[in-house]
């Protein structure tokens, strides 16, 4: 077994640093027994370590999402769903919906606004035309 000349620890024959105190083992020949009967002895490096300074950088933050399209589409598909603004709000919210499936991060609110614009169109033709027919049907039977 060898030891570093330098502070004792055992060490293979092959290393060419000791690991313990870093002496250069090629430079010496390596002791076959420790030069001391004590425990072996831990050196420190004299090298003090470079200061850097420190760099803070915010944790656990994310980035907000882009999904404005989305939530315009859902308030425009609602207020076209209970007929704030009928026809008109159901088609923002359409195209907003459609433009939101592809550009926000998040698609889920694009995805509803497009869907709750969609069936508001539905319901007012279907109620637009229920008028019409209510309508034309009265006129029928009171002809002039």
């Amino acid at each position: 077994m060898n030891f570093c000349p330098q502070c004792g620890t055992k060490i293979v024959a092959s290393w060419n640093v000791c690991p313990n105190c870093g002496h250069n083992l090629k430079s010496e020949l390596v002791n076959q027994q420790p030069t001391q009967t004590q425990s072996p002895k831990k050196t420190y490096s004299q090298q003090k370590p470079q200061y850097q300074p420190r760099q803070y950088q915010p944790y656990g933050y994310r980035s907000r999402s882009n999904n404005t399209n989305g939530i315009v589409a859902l308030i425009f598909g609602l207020l076209g769903l209970f007929g704030v603004i009928p026809l008109v709000a159901s088609i923002i919210g359409i195209v907003l919906g459609v433009i939101g499936k592809r550009k926000d991060d998040d698609p889920r609110m694009a995805k509803a606004g497009l869907i709750i614009g969609i069936i508001g169109i539905v319901v007012w033709i279907a109620f637009y035309l229920w008028i019409f027919s209510w309508i034309f049907m009265m006129f029928s039977y009171f002809p002039d």
